[in-house]
């Protein structure tokens, strides 16, 4: 693979062009991943690919290798592991709380505290998401609660 850079004032804009021989799941990552800088995420859903806007998302969920991307009324699909979407979202007020799930913090309507030292959250929504023991602290700390 080579990488060529063309860094001059003469652009308006930042344009990116891929050029290879075939489309494959690494150049696809790779635009996934470009495509979370600009705030927006590729995600599928029945066949087709959307582009949505990480500000909409609720919470990203992993589930037997799969990617869900959940969003007040729609359930997306994602191409990238949990991990990935984690280091780009953790910038944008997005928090792991669980081996299994990242929520957006600027979503969330309330918390309860559950049994076990967890935290039961509850979304815009309404849906409720426990945050287990193990990421609590982070929560809180995050929230200024402790």
């Amino acid at each position: 693979m080579k990488i060529n850079l063309d860094i001059s004032d003469q652009y308006d804009d930042t344009e990116i062009i891929i050029r290879a021989p075939h489309l494959s799941g690494d150049i696809e990552r790779m635009v996934a991943i470009m495509r979370m800088i600009d705030m927006q995420i590729a995600v599928n859903r029945d066949g087709e690919t959307f582009l949505l806007d990480t500000d909409k998302i609720l919470y990203v969920e992993g589930v037997e290798r799969k990617t869900f991307v959940y969003t007040s009324g729609e359930t997306y699909e994602s191409e990238l592991k949990l991990y990935e979407i984690e280091q780009e979202l953790v910038q944008r007020d997005f928090l792991r709380i669980s081996k299994q799930v990242i929520v957006n913090l600027r979503k969330i309507k309330s918390l309860k505290t559950d049994v076990n030292r967890k935290i039961r959250i509850t979304l815009q929504n309404g849906e409720q998401i426990v945050v287990s023991r193990m990421y609590s602290d982070d929560l809180r700390r995050k929230l200024g609660l402790k």
